[in-house]
């Protein structure tokens, strides 16, 4: 039996590396729950009012394991959730020029080690109180910023462009880390504490490293396991596009670029919806509509399962087309945007119509997150489309503007929260918001988008810099 290419296994690294990076940044949102002390308000979620819940309740607290709450208001609990983001920010431009200059693999490998790092000490921080565990996510949030500009520099030089459908599609790894972590964490945060959450996840990380630095190189050319075979073919489909030479990205093109500009607008409707989900949906499941930590973890995780099985969908759909000249890349692109925002959009704003039926709630997350899966072959590849030779600091640059909406989505939904006490408005108003920027941005892609390759890509043989 032939044994599959190294690109294969270099997509099966892309898939770890989106999912530990998502495993670091979701693990939060599952703690903060265990973590806070909620028992002095002695507030019963909106839809289990008027049930009999003593029995419940003290079923629930005998099944705790003892240790420290702490005594945490909305706001400090939101800043908690989106400290990570702020940090994101400040790292994802410098970790597309880094990944460009230097490679991606020691961007990636030495940044998920310290983040597994950072993460373990996390019980520590707490020592600090608030603001111990703000500034710690702040950091881990510094170190994950980098990821996502360096997958993308990793892609353009292992991919040929009929195959790039795969290879963004095994970045919807974040899905699967997403449901695991969830699980994971709920499940050992239950069982042996909170503590313990985090710890579980230092030993994943120090396996996906070791496994990562023996497989993975910066280019096929540095690979000890690549044929020569592969190497040509890889190349030559590459050909014109993605030159061996080093530059200095072409900012001022780049910003004056009409598709470019569409691009970080779709990147900006997307992330609100997929940071909503990720830092409310699990507070959402256990204080409104009122499950425990077990059952709001395994709930929560079900609309990241639906979005990686439908991503690897869409992403084999969107490949064919191409091979087969169905229609032009660009309409491709503008096609699916129907699927990853415009029916995301919708289901955001149906949430309300559920109320607190959970079995609807569920559904319309779970189609959310599904359908949201086309971002594969909607505008996430897009950056690889624009600009082959630059698409780690197209894809910094789009991710940073994109990743603005971490740093207030949190604050926002817990704004909301406070001022509606957590009553069910105050979920119907967060969705809402979501569903609205959702429609939005897709429709600015639609109008706006491009899938050419544009001339600021090109880099001149005796330039270095732009």
């Amino acid at each position: 039996m032939k044994a599959p290419p190294v690109r294969f296994w270099i997509g099966v690294m892309i898939f770890m590396t989106t999912f530990t990076n998502y495993m670091m940044r979701s693990n939060m949102s599952v703690s903060i729950i265990s973590m806070v002390d909620r028992k002095s308000s002695n507030r019963t979620p909106p839809c289990k009012r008027g049930e009999n819940t003593t029995v419940n309740q003290k079923k629930a607290s005998s099944d705790e394991v003892m240790e420290e709450k702490f005594v945490w208001d909305e706001s400090e609990v939101g800043n908690i959730l989106a400290a990570y983001f702020w940090g994101y920010l400040t790292t994802c431009i410098a970790g597309g020029i880094l990944s460009e200059l230097l490679g991606p693999f020691h961007v990636i490998m030495w940044t998920s080690l310290a983040s597994a790092i950072l993460t373990g000490l996390t019980p520590l921080s707490t020592l600090g109180g608030s603001a111990g565990v703000i500034a710690n996510r702040f950091v881990i949030g510094m170190l994950g910023g980098v990821a996502y500009p360096a997958v993308n520099v990793l892609i353009a030089k292992w991919a040929p462009p009929v195959e790039k459908g795969k290879f963004l599609a095994a970045m919807m790894g974040n899905t699967l880390g997403t449901v695991v972590t969830f699980n994971l964490v709920g499940w050992v945060t239950a069982m042996c504490g909170w503590a313990w959450g985090f710890y579980c996840l230092v030993i994943f990380m120090a396996v996906y490293c070791i496994v990562f630095f023996i497989l993975v190189t910066d280019t096929p050319e540095k690979s000890r396991w690549t044929s020569e075979a592969e190497r040509k073919y890889i190349a030559d489909s590459q050909e014109g596009h993605v030159s061996k030479k080093k530059a200095v990205p072409p900012y001022l093109k780049m910003f004056k670029s009409i598709p470019f500009w569409a691009l970080c607008t779709a990147q900006f409707g997307n992330l609100w919806g997929l940071n909503l989900i990720l830092t409310y949906a699990p507070k959402f499941m256990a204080e409104t509509l009122g499950f425990n930590i077990k059952a709001s973890a395994g709930l929560a995780a079900l609309p990241y399962l639906a979005r990686l099985i439908c991503s690897q969908i869409f992403g084999i759909i969107g490949d064919r087309m191409r091979k087969k000249n169905v229609m032009s890349v660009t309409k491709i692109r503008k096609f699916f945007i129907i699927f990853s925002h415009f029916i995301p959009a919708a289901c955001m704003i149906l949430i309300r119509i559920a109320g607190c039926q959970h079995e609807g709630v569920i559904v319309l997350l779970v189609m959310n997150q599904g359908f949201n899966g086309a971002v594969v072959v909607s505008h996430l590849i897009n950056s690889q489309d624009l600009t082959p030779n630059f698409a780690g600091s197209c894809y910094g640059i789009m991710n940073t503007i994109g990743m603005t909406t971490g740093m207030f989505v949190p604050v926002i939904s817990g704004a909301l929260n406070i001022k509606y006490n957590n009553e069910l408005i105050a979920s119907t108003i967060i969705y809402m918001i979501g569903g609205i920027v959702f429609a939005v941005c897709g429709l600015a892609f639609i109008l706006f988008g491009s899938a050419e390759v544009q001339p600021w890509n090109e880099i001149k043989e005796d330039a270095t810099e732009e």
